[in-house]
């Protein structure tokens, strides 16, 4: 049995199986192996994901990451010849006044990205969207294209499948030790009491990013954080939409026969959660979700949940953004962690950024070196005001 890799991928979420397809589409030809705590993938932040993907950011990276995440979807699709349903019908960010001048610069930028962004004024809300109360509202920005919703579970099925047929293995097991020196990874003990060296070592581990680092003396500021999400029923509800995001982070949008809702995490809440805590919080509709869909869609009859479920984020506490690429000190140990909700649409990129960086010393796609970790070192946090 081969207990030694060229490169080792830890966590087989979207993320991990990225970086081993681009790993492979950019021709690298070494060994990889993919190690994976639970192959059922029963509690992973990708399939608890509502499959969404956008580009109204405002921090550049993110913008660039998601319209990477939009092409590949569909080329993937069509190589694949499978159907990944991407439902391309856009995220409407809806702002008040306060708020006005904040999505005006965000699209303005966006569009510079070449990312297909619409302002609507209110009268133009009420002209394409007759079901929305355009009270309290100063604008609103649209995904005209590339923005959406798509099978997430078979994004992630089919890119595994890829990956097997390549000859990269998938190993049941937990790390419960890194073997290091001072300047490199050498090592990953497992639960089962195997020992895999590597030449590089990938973390993918989503909300125990944080966890597996410890294991090599390093701190990384990721943690769980608990999402709640809601299947809901609404008389007269719009069957098609676009994902209605409304200014306090309150979202909505179709699914089949149904809907889909949730809200925006608080950036000030610093409650931790376990992995392990799968159970949705009901408040949360109660308390904030319904009160604002009901304003926001006045003709819905009131929203009742069919069925909820809980996830959770790889909630990066320094900034809310994505830390890619390697330690400062271990230079073979890469970080693709932090995405804080984004990763499903992100993970394309990210896969594809780490691929390189292995295969070529640098970035060759998109210059995300400002998403390093040593702007943790640093203190030199960056800033997104578009998370939800």
């Amino acid at each position: 049995m081969q207990n030694t890799f060229d490169v080792i991928i830890i966590g087989s979420g979207i993320v991990g199986v990225s970086t081993a397809w681009h790993l492979r589409g950019i021709g690298f030809a070494g060994t990889i192996a993919i190690v994976e705590r639970d192959p059922s993938f029963s509690h992973s932040s990708t399939s608890q994901a509502i499959g969404g993907i956008w580009q109204q950011f405002s921090l550049k990276e993110n913008v660039q990451m998601s319209l990477y995440g939009a092409k590949f979807l569909k080329e993937f699709a069509k190589e694949q010849k499978i159907d990944l349903d991407f439902q391309e019908h856009g995220y409407l960010f809806l702002a008040d006044d306060a708020a006005q001048g904040t999505l005006e610069r965000n699209v303005e930028q966006q569009r510079k990205l070449k990312a297909d962004i619409a302002l609507l004024t209110p009268a133009l809300l009420e002209q394409h969207f007759p079901w929305l109360n355009t009270d309290g509202l100063a604008t609103g920005a649209l995904g005209l294209s590339n923005e959406g919703w798509f099978d997430a579970h078979q994004l992630h099925s089919s890119m595994r499948s890829a990956v097997r047929d390549w000859d990269v293995p998938l190993i049941k097991g937990s790390v419960t030790e890194i073997e290091h020196t001072d300047t490199e990874i050498r090592s990953v003990m497992l639960d089962n009491g195997r020992r895999l060296k590597c030449g590089h070592l990938v973390n993918a581990t989503g909300p125990n990013a944080g966890i597996l680092t410890r294991m090599a003396r390093i701190r990384l500021p990721i943690e769980p954080r608990k999402r709640s999400i809601f299947m809901v029923h609404g008389e007269s509800a719009p069957a098609e939409m676009p994902v209605l995001v409304d200014p306090n982070g309150v979202f909505l949008r179709p699914d089949g026969p149904f809907h889909i809702c949730g809200v925006a995490p608080d950036k000030t809440d610093d409650r931790r959660s376990s992995a392990s805590d799968i159970e949705p919080d009901p408040d949360l509709f109660n308390d904030i979700i319904k009160p604002a869909l009901a304003a926001r869609l006045p003709g819905v009859k009131e929203f009742k949940i069919i069925r909820s479920w809980a996830g959770h984020y790889d909630y990066n506490n320094f900034d809310q953004i994505a830390v890619l690429g390697p330690h400062t000190r271990l230079e073979n140990f890469y970080f693709a962690n932090g995405f804080s909700g984004i990763g499903l649409q992100q993970g394309p990129a990210a896969g594809r950024a780490v691929a390189e960086l292995i295969l070529h010393g640098a970035y060759q796609t998109l210059d995300l070196s400002r998403l390093g970790f040593e702007r943790i070192v640093e203190n030199q946090p960056l800033e997104e005001e578009n998370l939800i």
